[in-house]
């Protein structure tokens, strides 16, 4: 016990002393990860030593309790024996028992010592269920912080190619031509001088290239590169004719080299977003000049799309968005597009088309086998006329879960092929403030929280329990429309038992494959959007949104994923169940305070079931 304490101080006290600040250079930034990266892989190892223990634990309460019931019968055995021997001594008074009291003394001993030997052990056990816990945790606010780290690294380097890049040297360059026999002096002069420039701007420019720190990753993407070099000054040094009509010069230059901070991302093949500044800093206002420049003057080409179908009261999705029902007309850009329609009762129709011109559609819906059809919106009435969280219907399909791209962690591998065999209702949001003070008005629910310790939150690398907060109050603003969070799996549970009774339907918390089946949206991605975390996408640490590592963002505040869902990426972790983790809980999908990596569709975080954190809520389905 001890020993596991001492370790995950070490552990919190490493977290602790990471300094996030800007001014730290890509080596110091490296020097970080790699020393936190291989105090990751030995708390790794520390941990599963911590679970086998426990495990061994359990096994040997499981033994002792088989132990103590023949125990048990040994001494019932022995009663018995003695109390046949004491009505012997009533007709015999000389009759020694002496032999069957020790035996019966001794079964009574060996009971005892076996009960006390449980109670040890049961309470050894949950000491060690309570180390891994806490190792759990602090393992993952380790991860966290290395890919927080990793974060800050890829901006640093953007940060140091750009100041590598955008520098000023003075050039001394000489250079000869021949002048051609109907050109003038002058223009020969000219030619002279502006080829000169020319090369030393070449010259200045792979030296550039051959000094970056990057200089491998940048010089790869050189051929599709839009950077460029200027001269800030010229001068004539020396120039002379040759009698041959040669021509030299020697000039001295001042060159920059010209690198817009976007297109160092280019260059680091690295997302969008590191070269994104804070709204307001002189960066980002440099940003949003270059891409205005970049625009082109005469906008997009646009036509017109009308779709019809068979049936009335359906609805279209064009490029995944919902544009209501049929007849419909609109605008979209030229080029290609996914349209779809949907209703209730019918397998859905689905075509892709070029638009270079105005264009009709008509779709034609068959009968479907099942009553769910596909993007459908669901809204159950619950007791007291209270409407329940608006789903949409996730089909039935097949997919591959887990760490597809090769970017994750141990406990999402291998990956697998999974079927869903029947559609069914997901909450289209993560459950709200709202709905959840609904479900406490009716049922006079008191959460976890509220109970014992309140609820824990992410500060300065580990999880800090503060006995004030809970779901009203989780140590941020939040709304009516935020999600609710310091929820434990059971606070969860409790509020899809008390929606099926109250509907009469069937609702349930998501399976892990269900979960990621509707959060892939179709897509083997890791986000449902493409593999880069982009700028503005989701609510996640370092993902550059107003709520980043902040705060909880109201739900819905982001792009749907394909099957209509919202902030299947970031916001809140959100519990699941999952049959690999019977005695636990596993909550998927990142969160406001962690790092990119950690929102991946695969990314899955074990936790014990009554754990609660202001950045932990929770999602429902319902059956057909």
């Amino acid at each position: 016990m001890n020993q596991i304490a001492q370790l995950t101080c070490i552990v919190a006290l490493s977290l602790c002393n990471i300094v996030f600040a800007a001014d730290l250079t890509v080596a110091d930034i490296e020097q970080k990860i790699a020393a936190k990266q291989s105090e990751f892989n030995n708390y790794n190892k520390n941990l599963q030593a911590e679970v086998d223990a426990a495990s061994k634990l359990e096994w040997d309460l499981d033994g002792l309790r088989k132990n103590v019931t023949l125990a048990d019968a040994d001494r019932q055995t022995a009663l018995l024996e003695m109390n046949a021997q004491y009505e012997k001594m009533i007709d015999n008074p000389e009759l020694d028992i002496s032999s069957v009291k020790a035996s019966y003394a001794k079964a009574v001993r060996t009971h005892v010592a076996i009960k006390d030997a449980i109670t040890a052990k049961y309470n050894e056990w949950q000491n060690k269920l309570q180390d891994v816990e806490k190792m759990q945790l602090s393992k993952h606010s380790l991860l966290n912080t290395i890919e927080g780290l990793k974060e800050q690294l890829n901006s640093a380097r953007v940060e140091r190619l750009y100041q590598e890049f955008n520098r000023k040297e003075a050039v001394v360059v000489s250079h000869n031509i021949v002048c051609d026999k109907d050109e003038t002096i002058s223009k020969c002069a000219e030619r002279g001088k502006g080829l000169a420039k020319q090369k030393a701007s070449k010259h200045f420019l792979d030296n550039l290239y051959d000094s970056l720190s990057d200089a491998v990753a940048a010089s790869a993407r050189r051929q599709s590169s839009d950077v460029y070099v200027q001269v800030l000054r010229s001068e004539v040094a020396d120039s002379n004719f040759s009698g041959q009509g040669n021509y030299n010069v020697k000039m001295n230059l001042e060159l920059q080299g010209n690198l817009k901070r976007a297109e160092g991302c280019d260059l680091l093949g690295l997302d969008k977003r590191y070269c994104i500044a804070n709204a307001g800093s002189e960066a980002s206002k440099q940003a949003v000049i270059e891409k205005a420049k970049a625009a082109p003057a005469d906008g997009s080409v646009m036509y017109e799309l009308t779709v019809r179908s068979n049936v009335v009261d359906d609805e279209v999705f064009i490029d995944g968005v919902s544009y209501g029902s049929t007849k419909l007309q609109v605008m979209l850009p030229a080029g290609e597009h996914d349209v779809e329609i949907v209703k209730r009762g019918y397998q859905s129709s689905r075509q892709s088309i070029t638009l270079k011109e105005p264009t009709t559609l008509r779709l034609e819906l068959d009968k479907a086998k099942y009553s769910f059809s596909k993007g459908e919106k669901i809204q159950d009435i619950l007791a007291g006329d209270i409407p329940g969280p608006e789903l949409v219907v996730i089909p039935a399909g097949s997919f591959r879960m887990g760490d597809i791209s090769g970017k994750g962690i141990e406990n999402e591998r291998p990956v697998q092929s999974k079927s869903i065999k029947q559609s069914f209702g997901m909450s289209e949001t993560e459950i709200t403030v709202k709905a959840f003070e609904q479900f406490v008005a009716a049922t006079k629910f008191v959460t976890d929280a509220e109970k014992d310790k309140g609820c824990a939150a992410y500060q300065e690398g580990q999880a800090v329990w503060e006995r004030n907060r809970n779901w009203r109050s989780p140590g941020f603003n939040q709304s009516d429309n935020s999600p609710v969070v310091c929820v434990s799996l059971s606070d969860a549970q409790a509020f899809v038992a008390w929606m099926s009774k109250s509907s009469s339907q069937v609702y349930k918390l998501p399976t892990e494959e269900r979960w990621e089946y509707a959060a892939r949206g179709g897509k083997e991605s890791d986000y449902w959007w493409g593999d880069g975390i982009g700028t503005d996408n989701a609510n996640c640490g370092w993902c550059g949104s107003q709520w980043s590592n902040i705060s909880t963002a109201p739900v819905g505040s982001f792009a749907r994923n394909n099957f209509g869902l919202f902030d299947t990426v970031g916001n809140v972790w959100e519990w699941t169940t999952s049959s690999s983790a019977a005695k636990e809980g596993v909550v998927r999908g990142g969160a406001w305070n962690f790092a990119p990596r950690l929102a991946r569709v695969s990314t899955r975080m074990q936790l014990e079931p009554r754990f609660r954190a202001n950045y932990i809520g929770f999602r429902v389905v319902r059956e057909q």
